[in-house]
């Protein structure tokens, strides 16, 4: 039974280094200080393409022209809250 759990082990241990590799391409491991270079406008759902961005910055929908601040948290996270 143990060659199953190194098996398991394994396979765990190449799952965590995914996930990581996938952090660091999406930039999650930046945190707050995590750049974006598009969004969905939360009141009109259009997509946006933008130069970089990141937290405390304006940024305006190009379809509805609404005013939002780039917020992002400690988990490199993106939320957008109106003007």
């Amino acid at each position: 039974m143990s060659s199953g759990s190194n098996s398991r082990a394994d396979i765990m241990q190449h799952i965590t280094e995914a996930e990581e590799d996938e952090a660091k391409k999406s930039g999650e491991h930046l945190g707050s200080k995590r750049k974006f270079d598009e969004f969905e406008c939360p009141t009109c759902s259009a997509y946006n393409p933008h130069e970089a961005f990141g937290n405390g910055e304006d940024v305006h929908c190009a379809y509805c022209g609404l005013p939002f601040v780039a917020e992002v948290d400690d988990e490199g996270r993106l939320k957008l809250r109106e003007h």
